[in-house]
């Protein structure tokens, strides 16, 4: 009788702990590492939205970034800037400007507990710095610090009408322009339909790569010409991969002038091809 209420007694405890863990283990809360610096939020906390994006107190925005805020009640908008950049947010809208130009989000800036939170990645982008989500600790890291060394300096190429910037040339045949952040595009020439014109290629393994600024800039190369809703759905996707070790189907995405692929492997990069119709 007594060891049957000992193993009774043991498998009380063990369920206990066990719903303890996974309570904690659910209210694992959102972190945010500055330059490797944590940031305290007081009072009101990021958290991540429906359209899967990390929102953050606006405030957040000008101590930890620097940036200065002005914010427009009529309008209800946001202005950022930073460094030369000016970027102007609207609460409940996807549209949002970029130095004059009208872009395209995925989710939008809102209220929520009488505080205005805007989305970490398209506010990022647009100041200029890079972001980086790991999962497993709930933690988004934030480097405010330029990928371009000054004395590196930065060349442009123009591959069947994209606009290519890039600091050093890659060993092949066809052209292969290299960006700092090691993001490699490769210029093929057309030789008729469903030929490939040019590939895109987002490294995680090669020494000095960083994804994170390679899917930005990625991303910039494809909004010059392909539709604004295409390169939505497709940077989406793309942004699917946080790890190396994720992988991504070949999918394609077509737009009236453009078809493009994206693919990757497990262990590689991500391979985006743009194909003309």
């Amino acid at each position: 009788m007594k060891r049957i209420i000992t193993l009774f007694s043991a498998l009380i405890i063990t369920a206990f702990f066990a719903s303890t863990f996974s309570v904690f283990a659910a209210v694992l809360p959102l972190r945010v590492v500055v330059d490797g610096d944590k940031i305290t939020f007081p009072d009101a906390q990021p958290f991540v939205d429906a359209n899967q994006r990390t929102q953050i107190p606006i405030r957040f925005v000008s101590e930890a970034l620097g940036a200065k805020v002005v914010w427009d009640g009529k309008n209800k908008s946001a202005t950022i800037t930073h460094n030369g950049k000016k970027l102007v947010i609207y609460i409940g809208k996807k549209t949002y400007e970029l130095d004059g130009q009208t872009k395209q989000m995925d989710t939008e800036a809102l209220f929520n507990d009488t505080r205005t939170f805007v989305p970490l990645r398209f506010v990022s982008e647009g100041l200029g710095v890079s972001v980086n989500w790991d999962d497993a600790v709930k933690t988004v890291y934030i480097s405010t610090k330029s990928t371009v060394e000054p004395s590196t300096g930065e060349k442009e190429a123009v591959v069947h009408g994209f606009k290519i910037k890039y600091v050093e040339m890659g060993d092949n045949i066809d052209p292969v322009y290299v960006t700092s952040s090691k993001l490699r595009v490769s210029e093929n020439e057309y030789k008729g339909k469903d030929r490939a014109i040019m590939n895109i290629e987002i490294g995680f393994t090669k020494r000095g790569a960083d994804p994170v600024t390679a899917t930005n800039e990625a991303e910039a190369i494809l909004r010059q010409k392909v539709e604004s809703g295409v390169v939505d759905d497709i940077m989406k996707y793309v942004r699917t991969k946080t790890k190396v070790e994720n992988i991504l189907k070949t999918k394609f995405f077509t737009d009236s002038k453009y078809e493009i692929s994206v693919i990757s492997p497990e262990n590689d990069g991500i391979g985006i091809t743009i194909f003309l119709k």
